[in-house]
């Protein structure tokens, strides 16, 4: 590996990181100076940006999710700067796969790198953003680029089954999820600070989501599982007991009125219980989608946005959404190692040495087992449970990897048929 000092004389180059992670910081600091490299560590983005003005560095290490300004943000604000715009930075983060390239190219970022990364492939990084972007000639764009049809399908496509086609709007991005995920489309919706619609469909499931100024302000969904529907939010945050939301349903069948609307209307909720399960609902909708990695999607600007959109009061900040999206994806990943199937049937372990009894639960995990009989699959669980998949299957990953419970053999199901 060649050493990264200055092909004009001894002037050593610097590299400014900035990163939330000791051990990154340690990695990083070790890798590059063995590279002639002078490194200077900060551990958020808003002292990155003051570091920055400050040195002047030849390359900016930066990560993406940090607490305060993530590494988009960041980037952003570095390439408003006269001073610093022309500085290469690579992206470092645990979710590059998820980053693609026309969205990094498009503010200024050259290059990323996912954690975690061997020190080779670190220093191979760094020494080519540098040969290229520094050494060489090669210039690149800090200017936001406008949206462009990516990923846009081909004639001779199989259709897809849901129609993305919207009067309301005229189309300005439309691609598929496997080669566009959704994160890389909110992303750019947030920075161009668009206000339209964006449909994104999986399968039967239709998901439409309203932004206004790049943020997000309401969505709804058809075709979804039950634990997307609104009255969950509303029975979760003790808006209406869910005896009192059933009795409800059942003498307003055949209508079409929106269930929130009349519930306030009737006064069994406020228009502020409302508006926070709206908020709860819409942001689970975006959860779910961010795990979608096949399906279409279609984006139309527009401002003629329906009235339930802009009267929800909501306004949800993409960075937050995603942030939190990313987390549950990586819990995700985790649990699907142990919960594969949502057909599985789980049952209690046997507790003969009288251990299990001296585990102290939460209350969440004591109200979970005591739906586990060995009978209810965990489809069955999620539906009784009144909560999300993803907290249900936390909660279970937990309790199986306490050894509370255990997943039920075929051969019980044999002998036992429920």
């Amino acid at each position: 590996m060649k050493d990264l000092k200055s092909s004009d004389g001894p002037e050593v180059r610097s590299v400014l990181v900035i990163d939330d992670s000791p051990t990154i910081h340690k990695v990083v600091g070790h890798t590059l100076r063995k590279q002639g490299l002078e490194v200077v560590h900060v551990q958020d983005g808003a002292s990155g940006i003051a570091k920055a003005k400050e040195i002047k560095p030849t390359l900016i290490l930066l990560d993406f999710l940090m607490p305060g300004m993530n590494g988009y943000q960041v980037s952003k604000e570095l390439g408003q700067l006269d001073e610093l715009e022309r500085i290469p930075i690579v992206l470092m983060s645990a979710k590059g796969e998820m980053m693609g390239e026309k969205l990094v190219r498009s503010m200024g970022i050259v290059d990323f790198i996912t954690k975690p990364f061997s020190p080779d492939a670190l220093a191979a990084v760094v020494q080519h953003a540098i040969d290229k972007y520094v050494d060489g000639s090669l210039e690149f764009d800090v200017e936001v680029q406008p949206l462009l049809e990516v990923g846009e399908r081909r004639p001779d496509d199989e259709p897809t089954n849901q129609d993305l086609s919207d009067p309301r709007g005229r189309v300005a991005l439309r691609g598929n999820l496997g080669m566009i995920p959704a994160a890389e489309t909110f992303q750019l919706l947030k920075f161009q600070a668009h206000t339209g619609i964006l449909h994104i469909a999986r399968g039967k499931a239709h998901l439409e989501v309203f932004l206004r100024e790049g943020s997000i302000i309401f969505a709804r969904a058809a075709n979804v599982e039950a634990e997307f529907l609104l009255g969950r939010f509303l029975v979760e945050s003790k808006a209406i007991s869910a005896h009192d939301l059933e009795v409800f349903l059942d003498n307003r069948r055949g209508t079409s009125k929106l269930l929130g609307e009349q519930l306030v209307k009737l006064g069994h909720i406020t228009q502020s219980e409302l508006k926070d399960a709206l908020g709860r609902q819409t942001e689970e909708l975006m959860y779910e989608a961010l795990r979608w990695g096949e399906g279409e999607f279609a984006f139309y600007v527009t401002e003629n946005l329906p009235v339930l959109a802009r009267e929800a009061g909501l306004v949800l900040s993409v960075d937050q959404i995603l942030m939190e999206g990313f987390r549950r994806v990586d819990e995700w990943g985790m649990i699907e190692r142990e919960i594969r199937d949502f057909d599985m049937v789980l049952a209690r372990s046997q507790d003969a040495t009288g251990v299990i009894k001296q585990v102290e639960l939460t209350p969440d995990e004591d109200r979970i087992l005591s739906l586990v009989d060995g009978k209810r699959s965990i489809k069955d669980l999620v539906r009784e449970s009144r909560r999300g998949s993803f907290d249900v299957c936390m909660l279970l990953f937990r309790l199986l990897s306490s050894r509370i419970i255990r997943k039920r053999s075929g051969r019980e199901g044999s002998e036992n048929p429920s």
